[in-house]
């Protein structure tokens, strides 16, 4: 379930960064403080397994959400 857009905006502003799998495409998208479109984060996976690895890594730091 995605986050409502109002919560989205506060998170943004506490510094977070959202972050999103695009498992069609196989990229990581995010939305950040300084800007609050999704753009490709990273790219170039082999495997929808192979991105949730990396999107399981990247949560493990802190100020990283999952939408």
């Amino acid at each position: 379930m995605s986050l409502h857009s109002r919560d989205v905006l506060k998170l943004l502003k506490a510094g977070f960064m959202i972050i999103r799998a695009d498992n069609i495409n196989l990229k990581i998208k995010c939305k950040t403080k300084d800007n609050t479109e999704w753009r490709v984060f990273l790219n170039g996976f082999k495997s929808k397994a192979e991105l949730r690895r990396k999107m399981d890594e990247i949560l493990k730091m802190q100020a990283i959400i999952e939408d």
